[in-house]
């Protein structure tokens, strides 16, 4: 007897593929910011200039979330698993942030759903990491 969701798990190494690969771009972008801002954070006479940083790197992050929805309702939609753009990209946002979408997928597909949760829930615990490092070396910065 063949594994169920055999077929579904290689069909999701594809949007996985592009949420890793945006995702890690979307950290390097992070990173490099933080690097390229740091002396202005170390050097803050205000509290509001590292506020303005941090809502910076949150937005980045959001930003980089919302590309690794597109990405999974893309291939909903590219894929014909979903026939509507607008349900796709509602089906993909609360199945990639685990909320639960009300309706379920049809079909071979029925359990697709559940690779974009767990990619989403991993993503979203890469960036809770690196937005520990960024908040540690903040708070380090003015010990």
């Amino acid at each position: 007897m063949e594994f169920e969701y055999t077929d579904q798990l290689l069909a999701a190494l594809i949007p996985l593929g592009l949420t890793v690969i945006f995702h890690g771009l979307g950290m390097d972008v992070v990173r490099r910011c933080y690097k390229r801002f740091r002396p202005h954070v170390l050097n803050a006479r205000y509290i509001g200039l590292r506020a303005f940083f941090m809502i910076g790197i949150v937005a980045i992050m959001l930003v980089t979330h919302f590309f690794g929805v597109v990405i999974w309702a893309g291939f909903y939609f590219l894929a014909g698993i979903l026939t509507s753009a607008q349900d796709a990209m509602l089906f993909s946002m609360l199945s990639y942030t685990t909320i639960g979408a009300p309706h379920t997928l049809h079909g071979h597909w029925i359990g697709f759903g559940g690779f974009e949760a767990m990619t989403g829930m991993l993503m979203f615990g890469w960036s809770t990491a690196v937005l520990a490092a960024v908040v540690q070396k903040i708070h380090a910065i003015e010990e």
